[in-house]
């Protein structure tokens, strides 16, 4: 692979997006690149292979690995009724918080909240769909560590570092990038580093290298690479739930997106925190993989930030892996004229412009005025233009779905 090429493509990029700093980590088969750009803060270092970034809800396959090889173990039961382990304990499997097919509410920690008291204040939140479809739910993960904290006696860190090694890092390192929120127009401005405990084994806490994520990047390629069972390590990444209008991916299985699409398959996910944008994917069929890990959040339908720069870069690197491109998903709903769709929706209110267009208000978003969207297919939705960074939206039933995230309406 050009290292040159992939050098210029990142330097390029977080000058067009905002980005103070990134790193960029190339792997197909023995062939690895790793290249970095730009500085840990405003002013500060430059970024080196050595800096460690926020890598978020990428640790959702990691959390899916230690509880699969808790179960392998015997030390809880993957389907059996999480309160059948104790007391505090949700009531569903292991299987069903992994799928994420609860139907809870998708709420995170107060900073110093203890892990038994946010799981059990979680738990009495009104669901916002019944079980069994698809949407995100991050407390389902704090759920998890509580259930191995009950069964093994460990927490997820614990068991996270036992299986990665003990340069795995949770908490920000003294040699962290520093997180930035960049918005249209204006300069990156560092955020403060706040990180809750008790949602560690959603990704609060998990801190690493482009480098250290390849390698976590292998040991899923290479089915545990003999240190876990094949078998877990194949499950975190076999779909169980489709995500209704594929708005960010196609399916979710104990801890990985998917996507099927034709000649490109892919798993991985991403790490959305204050301040920082963690990318990866896996190509099974090249054994390759990409790592994007930028510090500098942006806004949610648009540029700059880190994600406008990962769908920017996305098409070139694909083509250094000699991976076959992405192609739109295809949306199997029939379409619903857009006045069906309208209404409000937690803190997002939906408008029919025309049969096909919507209009979008967020102000709780800090989008100050309406945007318009436009019908990618079926019941799918986004900023018109397709935006890098945009999240695409989709109603189905009574949900809308934002990105992987779930409202109710009314």
């Amino acid at each position: 692979m050009d290292g040159r090429a992939a050098t210029q493509l990142l330097d390029e990029g977080i000058r067009t997006w905002g980005v103070p700093g990134a790193q960029l980590g190339l792997l197909r088969g023995d062939d690895r690149v790793t290249v970095c750009s730009g500085s840990t803060s405003i002013g500060g270092p430059p970024v080196t292979v050595a800096t460690s970034f926020h890598a978020g809800s990428l640790a959702k396959a990691l959390t899916g690995l230690v509880v699969l090889d808790a179960a392998r173990a015997g030390h809880l039961d993957l389907d059996a009724p999480g309160d059948a382990h104790g007391p505090g304990l949700w009531p569903e499997s292991a299987r069903t918080l992994l799928s994420q097919t609860s139907g809870r509410a998708n709420v995170l920690p107060e900073a110093d909240e203890e892990l038994a008291a946010f799981v059990s204040r979680a738990a009495a939140l009104p669901r916002v769909h019944p079980p069994g479809r698809f949407s995100y739910c991050n407390a389902g993960w704090s759920a998890l560590d509580l259930l191995l904290r009950r069964t093994t006696g460990s927490s997820f860190e614990d068991l996270a570092t036992r299986l990665l090694g003990p340069s795995t890092t949770f908490g920000m390192p003294e040699h962290g990038a520093e997180g930035h929120e960049v918005g249209p127009g204006t300069d990156p401005r560092p955020v403060p580093a706040t990180y809750a405990p008790a949602a560690s084994a959603a990704g609060s806490r998990w801190w690493a290298t482009a480098d250290q994520l390849l390698d976590h990047a292998l040991l899923h390629l290479h089915d545990g690479q003999g240190r876990l069972h094949p078998d877990d390590v194949r499950a975190v990444r076999t779909p169980t739930a489709e995500l209704p209008g594929r708005t960010v991916f196609d399916a979710w299985g104990l801890g990985w997106a998917t996507w099927d699409r034709g000649e490109h398959r892919a798993f991985g996910w991403a790490g959305y925190t204050g301040g920082h944008r963690a990318f990866l994917r896996c190509f099974p069929d090249q054994d390759a993989a990409l790592v994007l890990l930028a510090n500098a959040a942006g806004p949610l339908f648009g540029p700059p930030g880190g994600s406008a720069l990962f769908d920017t870069l996305l098409p070139d690197l694909l083509d250094l892996l000699d991976v076959p491109p992405l192609p739109p998903p295809s949306y199997d709903a029939p379409p619903r004229p857009a006045a069906e769709l309208a209404g409000g929706f937690g803190p997002l209110l939906l408008e029919a412009l025309d049969d096909d267009h919507l209009g979008l208000h967020a102000q709780a978003f800090g989008v100050a005025d309406p945007l318009t969207l436009e019908r990618l297919g079926g019941n799918t939705f986004d900023v018109v233009g397709e935006p890098p960074g945009s999240t695409p939206l989709a109603v189905a039933d009574d949900l809308l779905h934002l990105g992987p995230f779930a409202l109710p309406r009314g």
